[in-house]
């Protein structure tokens, strides 16, 4: 008996600096007059401090519920971010995508090269009737997302043109680079435990690497990283390799791998359970692995820590349970929890999605039964209460979308779904005139902007390649100029300086 209550102090010791219980969830309501926006946040958690970017250089803070007005019709990105800067553990954004005035299109696209060969893909926002590619080589197409390959290397002005029944609605222009250099990704693996260590095989003509662990965390440069996981589980690893001078060859490679090894280490056991729930009662069944002399629960609602493998909840709600398992020698730790829906009521539920190619997706209740209100999860931490609602993914992966239809405040019933958000590619190389020095640097940079950016609040965010942005402020283009230094580790990054609408993107080099 002393030996197992020392264990569970050692364990209660252990979990809570595993465990952060506090939470905060960004998310906001709008609605539009004219240039005048009114928003309403429906953020909730422990958060104290709270921001606006309206996506046109301009921000407020500390303002729960702000009105703003814009300076002249346009399509802007929104964003609201909720943070908690006392204790730094909850921190979360929502963005949307709003039409001011008389704003209808905006024109814009993305491209990946593969030797002469160049795919391209709208990333353009509206609504429009038509629309034209100009390869810059006296060919055209109307398709939607073409390939074109090129007869000879050069720099080509490709651009894309919107039309609303016989007007142009809006253009883009980009100048691109393509030769007979092509690349393509691959490598292999090999798994120790919680230890992996990845051997690149790519070929072509590539000259920087990037590396997604696919645990949120790990990311690496290296042509041959190796890598430690804290939990056991099955993750993407995903490699993109790229010309870093002139893209003109990217390429990538995604594997799923499963380390198997519990949290805790040594011993190797692996926490895992089933559960079967009628109503308010649960019953929980221990499918772990490895060895491990003793286990307990948390079942979510309060009650404390329980050895019992049944139990029965006083109401119903939404409920994180956590089985943990341990030995002392070999000594291993490990927890795995589950959402658990605990229901009185029962209506069945269920929804369809469908998307454009800017990730902008449409969700539509087809619920069956009577229910009076709905809670939808996009599986990134927002939420919505529409009945049904539009949600843009910012950052590509694979997100489980829910639905929770609810009678009287108490869940009738709930449903699942997984899809794969793909990347909306990297971000736009501008054909815009500014300048970028030295380039590359080994981190400071002065960016001369052109005069219609002159003396005003810009956005300026670093990129990877993969599109993770790793870097961004707010700073005052003083004369045009702006003087940044960066501690950002050495690789190929995409600088995107944005102010009232305009944005500015070109490819840098950190060394």
């Amino acid at each position: 008996m002393l030996r197992i209550t020392s264990l569970t102090l050692l364990f209660a010791c252990c979990l809570s600096s595993m465990r952060m219980d506090a939470q905060c969830f960004a998310g906001y309501n709008d609605s539009i007059d004219s240039l005048t926006v009114y928003f309403t946040s429906t953020s909730s958690g422990s958060y104290n401090y709270i921001a606006y970017d309206y996506g046109d250089g301009n921000w407020s803070q500390n303002v729960e519920d702000p009105i703003y007005t814009y300076s002249s019709p346009g399509i802007y990105e929104v964003c609201q971010w909720v943070e908690d800067t006392i204790s730094f553990t909850c921190f979360d954004y929502s963005c949307d995508t709003l039409y001011i005035g008389d704003a209808t299109c905006n024109a814009d696209y993305y491209w990946f090269p593969d030797g002469l060969d160049v795919e391209f893909y709208l990333w353009s926002l509206g609504t429009y009737d038509s629309l034209v590619w100009d390869f810059g080589d006296g060919s055209i197409s109307n398709d939607t997302a073409p390939i074109h390959s090129y007869s000879s290397a050069g720099t080509y002005t490709v651009c894309l043109s919107l039309y609303d029944s016989t007007e142009l609605c809006d253009s883009t222009c980009y100048q691109i680079t393509v030769d007979s250099n092509s690349c393509e990704a691959d490598f292999s693996y090999t798994i120790n435990n919680l230890d992996i260590t990845l051997s690149n095989l790519s070929s072509g003509g590539f000259n920087a690497v990037e590396w997604d662990f696919g645990d949120g965390f790990g990311f690496s440069t290296q042509f041959n990283p190796s890598y430690s996981y804290f939990l056991a589980g099955t993750y993407e690893v995903c490699l993109y390799v790229y010309d870093s001078l002139n893209f003109t060859c990217y390429d990538e490679y995604c594997v799923e791998l499963t380390v198997t090894t519990g949290g805790g280490g040594g011993g190797g056991c692996d926490a895992d359970f089933d559960y079967e729930a009628v109503e308010l009662d649960l019953e929980v069944t221990n499918t772990s692995g490895g060895t491990f002399l003793t286990e307990f629960w948390d079942y979510g609602d309060g009650s404390g820590i329980s050895f019992d493998t049944e139990h029965t909840y006083d109401e119903p709600g939404l409920y994180d349970v956590c089985l943990t398992i341990g030995n002392l020698i070999p000594f291993c730790l490990d927890e795995y929890c589950q959402e658990v829906q605990i229901v009185q009521y029962t209506c069945e539920t269920d929804f369809t999605f469908s998307f454009n190619e800017s990730n902008v997706y449409s969700f539509t209740n087809t619920t069956q039964g009577t229910y009076d209100a709905v809670l939808w999860e996009f599986g990134d931490g927002n939420s919505s209460t529409f009945a049904n609602p539009s949600y843009t993914y910012n950052v590509p992966g694979t997100y489980e979308a829910c639905l929770t239809t609810y009678v009287d405040g108490n869940p009738c019933g709930v449903t699942c779904k997984e899809m794969d958000v793909y990347p909306a590619g990297l971000n736009k190389v501008s054909a815009e005139d500014f300048r970028t020095y030295p380039n590359p640097s080994d981190g400071s940079f002065t960016i001369e902007l052109p005069i219609e950016f002159l003396n005003k609040n810009v956005r300026v965010e670093f990129s990877g390649i993969s599109g993770r942005l790793v870097h961004q402020e707010m700073a005052s283009s003083n004369n045009g100029i702006i003087n940044l230094d960066l501690n950002l580790p050495s690789g190929m990054y995409l600088l995107k300086v944005s102010s009232q609408g305009r944005e500015l993107v070109r490819p840098v080099m950190i060394r």
